[in-house]
């Protein structure tokens, strides 16, 4: 018996007789949790935050500061003081300050002499991804001093990379490109992971979901969510008119524990769509696999048909012109739209519409 607990103590530790002399605290019931804005989103009210001066391509929110980028920029995390442009004649990138727009470094021939088109940036703003119109995905690392290194260039797009998305929690890049493509990098070790099924039209947004690993894509009006492992769970054409195209899409990933199947999609058009991704019935499934997959617009699966339905909850008009950038913030309080005019729109649940609702 001795030799066994001595066994037990070397192995796992003297265990206590008694932790806490006090008994614990009573847990509050009157602590209201806040409600989920796109659950709710029939009762979203709009109001103008601010104008900017030009394009809004992204929105960030900081210690209760709303942050802007402008056309061909992107934030730098963690501290969001600096940010990056491109686009420039001498197809260089730059970093800027945010606060009084003060060049930082110049950065050239990072693609030769292609224009670079978009770029992403991990959460601890280390590791920098760019992609060009020669279809090139280059990985760089960028140190305290704003120099890049390269880490690796990614070739396997045929057109112009349109848009990426870089996930540090899943280490993973997902790059659209002009051909219609949509390829998943191993982030770690820089590597082709799969390329996903071509789409009908250019891929004009892609997003990951940091908490659940969803990719988003949209390509022209078709929108498709996608496991981790690139596997469809299901798509949807947004709207009946093929000029309406998809220009941003989010998602919720803030906690676990709310629901967090809830996608929103910024439109050519102006409009603001929630959508909720629920699960098939069994004889709703069976009827999918019997129906083409690649009809309309959509994808071809091989046969398999997306065990999900994109159901639409609400459709949001306020914006008169392109909605260009969509944000939740992470109290859950408030979805911010922008557009191509420079238009930041809050949209929250007022007390006076749910009870209307």
């Amino acid at each position: 018996m001795k030799a066994s607990i001595l066994a037990q103590i070397n192995h796992f530790g003297q265990t206590p007789k008694q932790l806490f002399l006090k008994p614990h605290v009573k847990r509050r019931t009157d602590r209201k949790v806040p409600l989920h804005p796109l659950r709710y989103s029939a009762s979203l009210v709009p109001h103008q935050v601010r104008r900017s001066s030009s394009f809004i391509s992204q929105i960030v929110t900081l210690n209760e500061k709303i942050l802007l980028a402008g056309a061909n920029s992107l934030l730098k995390p963690v501290t969001y003081n600096k940010y990056i442009s491109w686009g420039f004649p001498d197809r260089s990138l730059r970093i800027m300050s945010y606060d009084q727009d003060k060049l930082l470094s110049t950065h050239e021939n990072l693609h030769g002499g292609n224009q670079i088109q978009c770029v992403g940036i991990s959460h601890n703003g280390q590791i920098l991804v760019t992609g060009a119109d020669d279809g090139v995905v280059a990985v760089w690392k960028s140190d305290k001093d704003n120099r890049l290194s390269l880490g690796r260039a990614l070739c396997a797009h045929t057109g112009k990379i349109t848009c990426l998305h870089v996930s540090q929690p899943y280490s993973l890049i997902v790059t659209g490109s002009d051909d219609c493509s949509v390829i998943l990098w191993d982030l770690t070790n820089l590597v082709f992971v799969k390329q996903l099924p071509l789409f009908p039209a250019p891929v004009s947004a892609v997003h990951v979901n940091e908490l659940t690993g969803i990719v988003l894509t949209a390509a022209g009006i078709l929108l498709a969510v996608w496991s981790v492992n690139g596997d469809c769970l299901t798509m949807m054409n947004t709207s009946q008119l093929p000029s309406d195209l998809i220009l941003t899409v989010t998602s919720t990933g803030y906690s676990d524990w709310q629901d967090t199947n809830w996608y929103v999609t910024g439109h050519q058009s102006g409009a603001v769509k929630v959508w909720n991704m629920v699960h098939c019935s069994t004889d709703e499934a069976n009827r999918r696999s019997k129906s083409p997959t690649n009809g309309s617009g959509l994808l071809n699966l091989s046969g398999r048909s997306p065990e999900y339905n994109l159901v639409m909850h609400k459709v949001l008009k306020s914006h008169k012109h392109p909605v260009t950038a969509l944000h939740l913030t992470s109290d859950m309080k408030q979805l911010l739209s922008g557009d191509s005019s420079g238009h930041l729109l809050s949209w929250t649940l007022s007390d006076n519409s749910l009870r209307a609702s």
